[in-house]
């Protein structure tokens, strides 16, 4: 069945992390950018979100925290996403290894 509250929840740390990403990128002096380039960025933030809305939840962080962290992995992006696969992989002993890293 689904859970209008949960739902609610969701929506709302996605919304957050979005709001970071787009604060991100306002804060940016390269004002002029591909509409394709924001779009991406966005669902960077997006995503960036979800996966620390589902660890904070995994490891029992509760209330406002939850949303701090989710605004913040919108700001920080791919750098997010970084952290908690490293962090998360040596929580459960994976090894997810850094193959972007010489690309940037």
């Amino acid at each position: 069945m689904l859970d209008l509250e949960k739902l609610w929840e969701w929506g709302a740390m996605v919304m957050l992390a979005v709001a970071g990403g787009l604060a991100k990128i306002l804060h940016t002096k390269e004002r002029r950018r591909k509409l394709s380039r924001v779009l991406a960025e966005l669902f960077v933030s997006g995503f960036a979100g979800i996966m620390i809305f589902m660890f904070a939840r995994a490891i029992t962080i509760s209330g406002e925290w939850i949303g701090i962290l989710c605004g913040l992995a919108g700001w920080s992006g791919p750098k997010a996403v970084d952290a908690l696969s490293q962090t998360a992989g040596k929580r459960v002993g994976l090894d997810f290894g850094r193959e972007n890293e010489g690309q940037k």
